[in-house]
């Protein structure tokens, strides 16, 4: 017994070895991509930034980021501020803010035990849009950008308008009520 541990355990560091080098061949030829994040001239915090590439079939994947408390981000396509492929991208970028709904704990209990819930109505959630809805729509953000061979680290973008900072109804199947 104690032997097929030991060849498992072997088995299962070998598989991750060969893993693990067949992402970083994969991923290879990304290359830097950073910048700040505004909107009406205030840095913004907690903004998600998420690339998507233009071309499909391109090569490049999307990638995504959270801007820090000065708005700063880093894009990560698969590890942590790894980077992105040079290409060009649309850019799309929100801060939400959710409310209400179920919790984690809540939602497990239901799923574990439904008849305790059957006939109780989940509560409603709601979203509040911290910034226009616009930029959270690639179609009509207007943002996209060039990533050039050797990476961008000065990237800004700088977003303007007006915000409603009424609650949204999250219904099914709304993604975020965009």
């Amino acid at each position: 017994m104690k032997r097929l541990a030991v060849l498992s355990f072997a088995v299962l560091v070998m598989c991750s070895i060969v893993v693990s080098g067949c992402h970083k061949k994969r991923l290879s030829g990304l290359v830097p991509a950073q910048g700040v994040v505004t909107f009406n001239g205030e840095k913004v915090a907690g903004a998600t930034v998420l690339l998507a590439p233009k071309e499909i079939g391109s090569g490049a994947s999307s990638a995504h980021a959270v801007t820090d408390a000065q708005g700063v981000f880093k894009m990560t396509t698969l590890d942590p501020g790894d980077g992105v492929y040079p290409g060009e991208y649309y850019v799309t970028i929100t801060k939400d803010k959710v409310e209400g709904g179920l919790s984690p704990e809540e939602a497990r209990e239901r799923n574990e035990n439904p008849d305790k819930f059957r006939g109780q109505p989940v509560p409603e959630q709601t979203v509040i849009h911290e910034l226009p809805v616009k930029y959270g729509d690639m179609n009509e953000s207007g943002l996209t950008i060039a990533v050039p061979a050797g990476g961008q680290k000065d990237i800004e973008f700088a977003l303007e308008g007006e915000v409603d900072l009424t609650p949204q109804t999250l219904g099914a199947g709304h993604g975020g009520g965009r």
